[in-house]
């Protein structure tokens, strides 16, 4: 910590959870936390970053600092037609028919439901953001969209933008593909089904630590 410091403020994003493939899931995006500490000056604090998941498996990235905060990643489900994905916005659930697939969630919301249930968010995670009064703004970014056909797949829930800037979680692989959630910790977007075919899921946009002080 630098001379003088003795509180700082900390926000927490996990690893977007991958996509899963074949008209499938999106990825859940990655959970969302924030706390105020007290340090000592001079002291160093260990940050440990796991990755964003991958499409089509079942890792997500775990963010821990020194023990005082955490932040886990997104869910990918890996369920055959199975529900989308749990995670800080939920991932949109897949079709196994004509209707698109369902939209990943937003700020902490479940995602869209199709022939199965949306994943399960974490509630509004925008509480999380209102300690922070330095020069950067944090929003919540949106869930990706899902499959417009046939065999059509999930999309990834949103994650968190800086000053409305953040990265894109990948979208599916083609046909009927679901898009990848924007922000940080965004989930990747479900893959399509095409005559037998399972295409691949994206990967889960990588997560954040921010501190403050």
């Amino acid at each position: 910590m630098p001379s003088g410091v003795t509180q700082i403020k900390v926000l927490c994003v996990g690893g977007g959870g991958g996509g899963t493939n074949g008209h499938q899931a999106g990825g859940g995006s990655g959970r969302v936390n924030s706390g105020v500490f007290s340090v000592s000056p001079g002291a160093g604090y260990q940050v440990t970053v796991g990755s964003p998941g991958m499409g089509a498996a079942t890792d997500t990235a775990n963010i821990i600092i020194n023990n005082l905060l955490s932040a886990t990643g997104g869910d990918t489900q890996s369920i055959v037609n199975g529900p989308g994905s749990n995670g800080g916005s939920g991932g949109g659930g897949s079709c196994n028919g004509g209707a698109p697939g369902g939209a990943g969630g937003i700020n902490g919301g479940n995602g869209g439901a199709c022939s199965y249930a949306g994943g399960v968010g974490q509630g509004s995670f925008g509480t999380h953001f209102g300690t922070f009064i330095g020069s950067n703004t944090f929003t919540a970014g949106q869930g990706g969209a899902g499959g417009q056909s046939v065999g059509s797949a999930g999309g990834g829930g949103g994650g968190v933008l800086v000053n409305g800037i953040g990265p894109l979680a990948q979208n599916g692989s083609a046909p009927f593909i679901g898009k990848g959630g924007q922000g940080y910790g965004g989930g990747g977007g479900g893959g399509g089904y095409d005559g037998g075919n399972r295409f691949g899921g994206g990967n889960g946009a990588p997560g954040l630590v921010y501190f403050e002080w």
